[in-house]
């Protein structure tokens, strides 16, 4: 069971709560409930007389991601152990995401309206590599991560006025980042 966070280039951060069954030491199968979010956006959707709202500006969303963890056998040193380990996974993200739109065509009141979409990337696939140290039942483990999740699929398939958002946020087919992870072993 453990508790995991991450920082990745896609100027995301993601938490995340993990249970493995772990079938022996090096083979585990199990899952995370979790949820991403940008931290610093690099664009910013508007038209003529409007604008989406601040707040809403930077993605995020909640998925589930079961996942296979094959750690190498330990190299055991003062009480703990030091392993090598992988851990594929298939992010599923919800396929829904609802905007504020801030229109200021009767200045200097203040509009709102909402668009949403259903499309965009709701699967992607991951891979973490890392070094995982365990004394007694608790455990830290760093490493890489990379994956073909892109943050910004959802809000590119929304429009407003007629005007796409597609071409206002940056397409990145590959987001990588460091993570780590805390545990506690049954």
């Amino acid at each position: 069971m453990g508790f995991n966070g991450a920082l990745t280039s896609s100027y995301s951060w993601l938490l995340e709560f993990s249970y493995h069954y772990m079938f022996n030491d090096y083979i585990g199968l199990g899952g995370s409930v979790g949820s991403w979010k940008v931290w610093y956006e690099e664009g910013w959707a508007s038209g003529k007389n409007w604008n989406i709202d601040e707040d809403d500006n930077k993605p995020c969303n909640f998925y589930i991601r079961p996942s296979v963890i094959l750690k190498t056998p330990a190299l055991n040193y003062s009480g703990c152990s030091w392993s090598l380990f992988a851990e594929s996974g298939v992010m599923l993200n919800i396929l829904y995401q609802r905007v504020g739109i801030e229109s200021t065509s009767n200045f200097p009141y203040v509009e709102y309206d909402y668009v949403s979409t259903s499309q965009g990337q709701w699967l992607a696939w991951d891979l973490r590599v890392g070094v995982s140290l365990e004394c007694g039942p608790c455990g830290v483990s760093a490493g890489y991560l990379m994956s073909n999740h892109d943050v910004y699929s959802q809000y590119r398939h929304l429009s407003y006025n007629g005007i796409s958002f597609r071409d206002f946020y940056p397409r990145k087919p590959f987001m990588q980042g460091a993570y780590l992870s805390l545990s506690y072993n049954f």
